[in-house]
């Protein structure tokens, strides 16, 4: 993977707001990846936007690399030949393109940086 040569980019905490994002229980911060890597990555923070509504939908994402970092908090997820796996402040997670999972359930604090490649990225939900 290679990038644009020169070019540099920094974000402070107030440079962008929290948005809605892939799913509407999470709030996401860009960290401003997108436009310096040509869309090759996106690197954003997650938190959710309220107590954890229960498990979510099975799914997968059409994407090349996906790794998320737990900053603060945890989590439960179901993944397709591994099982629940529990997540914790320090986790550090490569989740492999195409796998099947399914938030299971988080706390009301649980913070992650999540780095996608490409940036735009198609979800996949699995009929139950």
């Amino acid at each position: 993977m290679a990038f644009a040569r020169g070019t540099f980019a920094v974000t402070h905490p107030g440079d962008s707001a929290w948005d809605e994002g892939l799913r509407e229980y999470f709030a996401y911060r860009d960290l401003g990846m997108v436009a310096p890597t040509g869309g090759a990555l996106r690197a954003h923070v997650i938190r959710p936007n309220g107590p954890c509504p229960g498990p979510g939908d099975l799914h997968y994402h059409k994407l090349d690399f996906q790794m998320v970092y737990v900053l603060k908090g945890w989590a439960r997820v179901w993944f397709e030949g591994v099982g629940e796996v529990r997540f914790e402040e320090g986790s550090c997670m490569y989740q492999q393109p195409g796998i099947h999972h399914r938030v299971l359930e988080y706390s009301d604090d649980y913070t992650v940086i999540e780095i996608t490649s490409p940036a735009d990225f198609e979800t996949v939900t699995v009929a139950p």
